[in-house]
């Protein structure tokens, strides 16, 4: 299950600050959280660095986030192609993003467990030893 935050309007330096501690306050639940700016009408560069600041400190403390792009974010990104977001284009996309990096992650931490496990002639080598 995932958070799902929608912004609307516009984002500037006289509201970053505000929606980034909103942002934070459902960071908290440790749940995924998608960042839907669909809705945004304009996005300030001081609303892009509080994203850039969020989705670090999301990365930092090991949750999923995921970003739905809007008109506002687009044009930013026109100019700074490379912004290092984790971006999709819906809300679909963007759970579907969530879900992929979990079951990565899943596979990662269960891959050097299997590596330790006993073989399967283990057993029947140590009753050989014992006998």
């Amino acid at each position: 299950m995932a958070t799902i935050l929608r912004l609307e309007g516009e984002v500037d330096a006289s509201n970053a600050a505000l929606i980034a501690e909103a942002i934070r306050r459902f960071s908290r639940l440790r749940a995924p959280l998608v960042l839907d700016l669909a809705g945004l009408d304009f996005l300030a560069a001081s609303g892009l660095r509080t994203l850039l600041v969020l989705s670090e400190e999301h990365r930092h403390a090991g949750l999923r986030c995921c970003i739905v792009s809007g008109v506002a974010l687009r044009r930013l990104a026109r100019v700074l192609p490379e912004l290092g977001l984790p971006v999709a284009d819906s809300v679909p996309a963007a759970l579907a993003h969530i879900e992929g990096v979990t079951s990565a992650r899943r596979r990662l931490v269960s891959g050097p467990a299997r590596q330790h496990e006993p073989q399967s002639d283990a057993p029947t080598r140590l009753r050989g030893l014992a006998s």
